[in-house]
């Protein structure tokens, strides 16, 4: 390869190249690491290259990410060299300009490869963009600059029309998405009712006792201040942690008293979320408080919801308590009547969320062992790791290979810990539980093998898995997804899962819960 200087316009084109391949659009966190580190390195993005920059801007990791302890940047750089080798060894094997990424350097270089003239990155963008879905108009041998002056102008149209279309219809189109393993768990959830009925964005969120308007969880999700309330007092609590839950901020204020909300709603279906958490009562030797402290009811459009209700009894102190509930629809009047009256103590309660509904069932849940919310291949949506207790969360030291998104995998939780997971009462649900052994295994940094892990997991007290070895069932990075049929909630309203160590730590990286009623 040449020394010879490459331009502004050759380095762009090459960044744009890359990010067009097959091989980059099913990849499409390398695709942001890739430009990201361009961008810096061009000086379009200020100052120099950090992992810890890298980490925050690219992985979303928090702003107290540790890189001793999670690799997420070490893994995907590795990730990033190999796949640029692979594309420069087949798609990319005519480009005149080659991005490279020297071990143990976070600046990529611009190589002048001598393999063919310079092509203006404007002679080409748009050629670029519209036909790389489609292979069969990819010219893979250099032919681009010589058809773009006949394809610009259909490229133009084709291309503005391609970017109006809506971002799920763009990746749908695209072959390498097209082509993926199907999903066993999709397919089944796809004959029940299609996710893209589900918008979240059209739900209801409503922080209880806050004066606060537009917060947003871990997930985006916008909150508004409290409303539509009648009776009762705001209350609020000084900060502390809130088990099972990484959203402390929507338990820190609530309403008190007796009180009811009257919530307008458009006629249709719902699934309504009420969050409690009991801050106030910590039931231990000569401590007031406890179980039997604040027992209330709960009634809906003048039905009872909960009878007799006792957080702490329920999830304990300071611990989220979601309860969640199907086929929900507003009154002859329009409104959603809630009413909270008393039986002892006060009656408290945090955030009300109201969602569009699926008719006699919840809507899936996703949980990925994860910072933040994402969207795998498939178009599922992941929540971030929430409702666990204990254990700790890591990045994983290989990517899992199998038919699966890697990304659901990029992290785990690990040590002896559990989830509990808040459902409706009464209906029979199907879990897929995601494993993977990137620890232990010969050629793993763990060294060892099988009998290196072995861990127990059980749904309210009935064992799941007995003596679970994920090298033994599939060796070194590779996605396990064992599936359960007709799990039932506990007396609480959860599925709660426990991961029990036998020998060395228990391990996770995502569940899927999907209701198996009609």
């Amino acid at each position: 390869m040449g020394t010879v200087s490459v331009s502004s316009a050759a380095e762009e084109a090459a960044i744009q190249r890359v990010i067009a391949s097959k091989i980059f659009a099913r990849n499409p966190r390398l695709s942001a690491l890739l430009e990201y580190l361009c961008r810096k390195s061009l000086g379009s993005v200020r100052g120099p290259i950090k992992e810890y920059d890298i980490a925050t801007d690219v992985f979303h990791r928090p702003p107290d990410f540790d890189q001793t302890t999670d690799a997420i940047v070490r893994v995907e750089m590795h990730r990033l060299r190999k796949k640029l080798k692979e594309y420069y060894a087949a798609e990319g094997a005519d480009d005149a300009v080659e991005i490279s990424l020297q071990a143990g350097r976070y600046a990529p270089e611009f190589l002048n490869r001598g393999v063919a003239a310079e092509v203006p990155f404007n002679s080409i963008e748009n050629t670029v963009f519209v036909v790389a879905p489609d292979e069969r108009t990819v010219d893979k041998r250099g032919r681009i600059a010589a058809i773009a002056a006949v394809l610009t102008l259909l490229a133009i149209g084709a291309g503005m029309a391609w970017s109006r279309r809506p971002k799920e219809a763009r990746e749908t189109s695209s072959p390498t998405l097209a082509s993926a393993p199907p999903l066993e768990h999709t397919a089944a959830l796809a004959k029940a009712a299609p996710v893209t009925i589900l918008p979240r964005e059209e739900a209801i969120r409503v922080l209880c006792g806050s004066t606060e308007d537009g917060l947003q969880d871990r997930e985006g999700n916008t909150w508004r201040a409290d409303a539509f309330y009648a009776g009762g007092a705001p209350a609020k609590f000084a900060p502390q942690p809130i088990y099972r839950s990484r959203d402390a901020m929507l338990f820190r204020t609530a309403r008190s008293g007796e009180f009811g909300y009257r919530i307008p709603l458009k006629p249709g279906i719902y699934e309504l979320h009420l969050y409690f958490a009991d801050p106030v009562y910590h039931p231990g030797i000569d401590m007031e408080g406890g179980e039997g402290t604040r027992n209330f009811n709960v009634r809906l459009n003048g039905a009872f919801l909960l009878r007799d209700f006792d957080i702490i009894s329920e999830a304990g102190p300071s611990t989220a308590d979601i309860k969640v509930f199907k086929d929900i629809q507003p009154a002859s009047d329009g409104y959603l009547h809630l009413d909270f009256t008393r039986q002892v103590g006060e009656p408290i309660l945090n955030a009300i969320e109201i969602l569009p509904g699926l008719p006699h069932r919840i809507r899936p849940i996703r949980i990925a062992a994860q910072d933040r919310a994402f969207s795998d291949r498939a178009g599922l949506n992941w929540e971030p790791d929430n409702y666990f207790l204990f254990g700790r969360a890591s990045s994983r030291f290989g990517t899992m290979s199998g038919p699966y998104d890697p990304q659901i995998y990029e992290r785990e939780r690990y040590g002896h810990f559990s989830y509990a997971i808040p459902v409706a009462s009464g209906d029979r649900y199907t879990a897929n539980l995601h494993f993977g052994e990137s620890f232990w295994g010969p050629e793993q940094v763990g060294g060892g093998g099988v009998g290196s892990r072995v861990f127990n997991v059980d749904c309210n007290g009935v064992a799941l898995l007995k003596n679970f070895d994920m090298f033994k069932e599939a060796g070194a990075n590779r996605q396990i997804v064992k599936t359960f049929h007709g799990l039932r909630a506990n007396a609480q309203g959860t599925l709660l899962f426990s991961f029990i160590p036998i020998k060395n730590y228990a391990n996770f990286s995502a569940l899927e819960i999907l209701d198996e009623s009609r």
